[in-house]
Parts: structure tokens; sequence; C-alpha cells
């Protein structure tokens, strides 16, 4: 009898700690979690940086707890080239970067970096959105392992200088800060400067000891970057448009569950609009801050620099079928 007794006992506890195992299971499943990496060149300040943390409290929202996007910003997890390098390996999950940077990987990323390709922000979303722009997406995820989601638009590039500019004459030997991208080392080239590859880390650094005399970027990173306190003044030369966008793994991306994808696209759909309104509210305001930290704004005939335009074009033939088709759009 106590024989049968010992083996109830023993199978109730056996059962109870079965349960017990379940329940702590389930409890996991239910509660899964994807823990994303997220890097970004830019400083906490930034525009990118507010929609970077839109971004990852949108997908978590959306994905009901189970995405922890944990952000990296200020190139902790490297420099440009070697965070996307980190992304095709799969040892970073995803970044806020620019098409053009992708170059190196694919060359038809190099199409965002051509001069005066976009009209403006309409026209930017007119072409990654149409059939152009998605062909080239499609291609940079088969191709070179990247998936693109969501576009920001960063307004026209302009060229700060400590040297007064007047003319593309003007430009001539002036040591400007290039991304180290093929078509926008030669478009400054073909602007008769002499450009300097570097990483956006060293910029400030460089331009505060004269290793380089300017740099080109959209006007709200005057003021987050605080290149005011290095730069004397701001060319409108407008020569390029380009934006910001999300950029994972496209093999991993895509062997996402359904949902997981949905509630990334969502993010990236809501860090966009929010990014985007943001630059469109903004635009204005920021030129006369500009003004206000001492920067003398100074407008300049463009005529010439877009007829040098056909010049950069023309040294890219792989690319040059892909502007004429979106520049006619």
């Amino acid at each position: 009898m106590k024989t049968e007794e010992t083996l109830m006992k023993t199978l109730t506890k056996t059962l109870m700690g079965l349960g017990v195992a379940a329940f702590a299971f389930s409890s996991v499943a239910a509660h899964a979690e994807t823990k994303l990496t997220l890097a970004h060149v830019a400083n906490t300040e930034d525009a990118v940086h507010r929609a970077a943390e839109t971004f990852a409290k949108v997908a978590k929202a959306e994905s009901g707890g189970e995405l922890n996007v944990r952000i990296f910003p200020n190139s902790q997890l490297g420099k440009g080239k070697e965070v996307l390098e980190g992304i095709q390996q799969g040892t970073i999950s995803m970044a806020v970067d620019t098409l053009g940077r992708m170059s190196k990987f694919h060359a038809l990323a190099g199409i965002e970096s051509m001069p005066y390709l976009f009209r403006d922000a309409d026209h930017y979303f007119e072409v990654w959105n149409g059939k152009a722009g998605m062909e080239i997406k499609d291609m940079l995820a088969k191709e070179a392992n990247f998936r693109v989601v969501g576009h920001m638009f960063r307004g026209t590039r302009e060229l700060t200088s400590n040297r007064k500019i007047n003319s593309i004459e003007d430009l001539a030997g002036l040591k400007i800060r290039v991304t180290p991208i093929p078509e926008r080392l030669e478009t400054w080239k073909a602007f008769g400067a002499s450009p300097t590859p570097m990483a956006w880390s060293e910029v400030f650094t460089s331009l505060q000891q004269g290793v380089i005399e300017a740099q080109e970027n959209p006007a709200p990173v005057i003021i987050s970057q605080k290149l005011h306190e290095v730069q004397k003044y701001m060319i409108m030369t407008s020569h390029m448009a380009n934006g910001w966008t999300f950029v994972f793994n496209a093999q991993k991306f895509d062997a996402m569950p359904d949902n997981l994808k949905a509630a990334i696209n969502k993010a990236a759909d809501a860090a966009s609009k929010q990014f985007n309104d943001e630059y469109k509210a903004n635009r204005e305001k920021v030129l006369a801050k500009i003004k206000d930290l001492g920067v003398e704004i100074v407008e300049i005939d463009q005529a010439p620099f877009r007829a040098k335009a056909k010049e950069v074009v023309a040294k890219f033939p792989k690319l040059e079928p892909w502007y004429t088709k979106m520049i006619a759009q």
C-alpha cells in the first residue's frame, strides 16, 4: 500500500513539474523577443535620431512587444561602409543610411548621388516609389542583399566653406570633404574643386584644423552638427538632393514572419512621415537660424553647375540610362 502511495505522490509531483515547465515555456513563447540593432552616423540632436526613435517605438507597439530595437548613433558600430558590411554579413540588423553609399556594393545605387537628378521632394518620392525606383531597390535586395524600407527626403545639399564662393570659377583648388562615393567625388572634380573623401566622424575636427576648407550637406546638418562654429559661408549650389532610408539584410528581412515585416513597414512609414513633415515645417526656419548663427548665405548662379552635371553623368555609362529615365518623370 505504501509503495502504491509513494508511486502516486511521485507521479503527482512529476505531473505538477511538467505543468510548471509547460507554463514557463508558454510564458516565454508568449513574450518572444526579436532584438534588432539600428546604427546611424548622426548625433542624438539630429532628425535622423528622432526618426530612429520613432521607428523603435512603433515597431515595438505594432509587433505586440516582440521587436526590441536598440539604437546606436554617432557611428558607434562603425563608419558608413563598415555598417553596411555588417548588415550584409548579418552582424548588424539595420541602419539609417543613404542609397548612394550602397554604390560600393552595387553600381546602380550610385544613381542617387548624381547631380541635379531630383527637382524637389515630390519628384524624389515619385522616382523611388515608381517603376524605375522599385526596379533598382529590387536589384539591391537580390544582388547586394540590402532591403530598403521607407524614404526620408533630406533636401538639397549646399556647399559650406571658409572661402567665399561667388561663381563656379572660385571653386578652383577648394579642399572640400566629400562622402567617399565615386559619383560625388567626380561631381566636385567636374566643378573644379579638390575633393577629399572622408568619413563623417572626422569632418568637424578636419575643418577646425584646416585640413579641409569646405564640406557639403543639407542645411539642417549645419545646425545639428554645429558646423557654424567652423564654417563662414553657405553657398546655395543645391547640386544634389538625397534622402535617408532604413536598410536591412534582405535575406533576414524576407525570412521574417509576415506580422514582423508588417510592423517594420509601419514603423518605417511612421518614422519617414515624421522626418518628412519636420523637414517641410522647418525648411525656412533652418535658413533663418543659420543666418542668426553668423553664417553668410551666398546665392549663386547654378547654371554653370548644371552644365557640368552632364559631364558627370557621361562618366557613369551604367547609370546614364537610369538618370535619363528618372529625370524625365
